[in-house]
């Protein structure tokens, strides 16, 4: 039996979960029924350079900053749907940043809500306009974490100094990185690449991330660093005093509790190599020679809910989306560790998925494997015999 207890900087990070709180606020949670609108309050902002605390500010990526950034537009990566309420500063992205869309670039709806822009480009590329708390912005972590993305080891803070590029983000001096993996990842086609800037306004650090595979990455690069050089800030994008937001929210409703100190244990199946674990994926395995990839992940809340995770393992597939009235037909209920679960298989011509989506003491735990077609469906005996081979601690 392996052990998948979980790792301590993952077991922090729930303690740093944002409460519900509607409007002014990152949430990790949708805003319930009936709540009020969150009162207007004017915000005090301190212009300084914040002193670097990289554990503080890996906790708060790890439940934030990652689902955003690993919003991945390449199956097969373990990207989850997260929905959030954010700030109501980002409600009218005008109030915040002027821009010229660039020809072919279309207005995408269902990024995640704590995106101030997103556009869908040809390719099935992306990119995506993100505020965060300045201090985050020459954090090492979220340059590993695009590096994970596309394949590539971390680095160092030395060495991220060293990949750094300079360039022109609205009439300021910002940062840029490219990094593209070496080879297609488990159930792709052509390797990914991600082109990612930020740039420092006051208190906030805006993030720019353009990504999907090499392929329709190349065409854009000039396009993307146009559209960089062409924006205009309004005085409010400096604005955003999120401390002061999450010190707010925290007054207002205590956070959820943190998971117990356990996680899960697992039996892993005969065939299957083990890969080192990460602040991300908890357990992290391939099969069929590193041709499919199985990760366990958790977060909190319900991440978007079941219907919205299932449309997006199809839509990575290959496969159209259902509706509430197809959902029981594209799944399946299955126990996990004596508590209901749902299995999902979204098998397509080329790639596919599956599965399992399991709720348990106000977390959401992934189970997932992805790769080509023939080798998920000839795993899936292995598959679930992992899933049911996965023990909770009994409180």
């Amino acid at each position: 039996m392996r052990s998948g207890k979980v790792p301590k900087t993952a077991q922090l990070a729930y303690s740093k979960s944002l409460p519900n709180r509607p409007s002014r606020v990152v949430s990790l949670v949708r805003r319930g029924r009936g709540e009020s609108a969150a009162r207007p309050a004017r915000l005090s902002v301190r212009v300084e350079k914040p002193t670097p605390n990289y554990l503080r500010d890996g906790i708060f990526i790890v439940v934030v900053l990652l689902a955003v950034l690993s919003f991945e537009l390449f199956s097969g990566t373990g990207g989850e749907v997260r929905t959030y309420n954010v700030p109501k500063e980002q409600s009218n992205p005008s109030s915040l940043i002027q821009f010229a869309k660039p020809e072919g670039w279309i207005d995408n709806t269902d990024a995640s809500g704590l995106a101030t822009l997103s556009f869908a480009l040809p390719g099935n590329a992306g990119v995506s306009v993100i505020p965060l708390p300045a201090r985050l912005a020459e954090n090492p972590m979220i340059v590993n974490m695009w590096r994970e993305q596309v394949g590539l080891g971390p680095v160092d803070e030395a060495s991220v100094k060293g990949l750094t590029k300079p360039i022109m983000i609205g009439g300021s001096a910002g940062r840029l990185f490219d990094f593209a993996g070496t080879k297609p990842l488990a159930g792709q086609d052509e390797p990914p690449r991600i082109v990612s800037a930020s740039l420092v306004l006051g208190q906030v650090g805006w993030f720019f991330k353009l990504s999907g595979s090499a392929d329709a990455i190349e065409p854009q690069v000039g396009a993307f660093t146009n559209f960089l050089a062409t924006l205009r800030f309004r005085p409010a994008a400096s604005e955003v005093n999120f401390d002061k937001l999450m010190a707010e929210a925290q007054q207002a409703k205590p956070p959820p509790a943190a998971p117990a100190t356990d996680g899960p244990t697992w039996a892993k199946p005969a065939g299957w190599a083990e890969k080192p674990r990460t602040a991300i994926r908890l357990g992290n395995f391939t099969a069929a020679a590193g041709q499919a990839e199985i990760t366990v992940m958790t977060f909190p809340g319900d991440v978007g809910g079941l219907l919205a995770n299932v449309n997006r393992w199809r839509g990575q597939s290959g496969l159209p989306p259902v509706n509430d009235a197809g959902l029981a037909s594209a799944t399946e209920r299955v126990s996990v560790s004596g508590t209901p679960a749902t299995l999902v298989e979204a098998v397509g011509d080329k790639n596919g998925s599956i599965s399992v989506y399991h709720s348990a003491d106000g977390q959401t735990w992934f189970y997932k494997m992805s790769g080509p077609s023939d080798v998920v469906t000839a795993e899936k005996g292995a598959f679930m015999e992992f899933v049911q081979s996965i023990r909770f601690p009994k409180p």
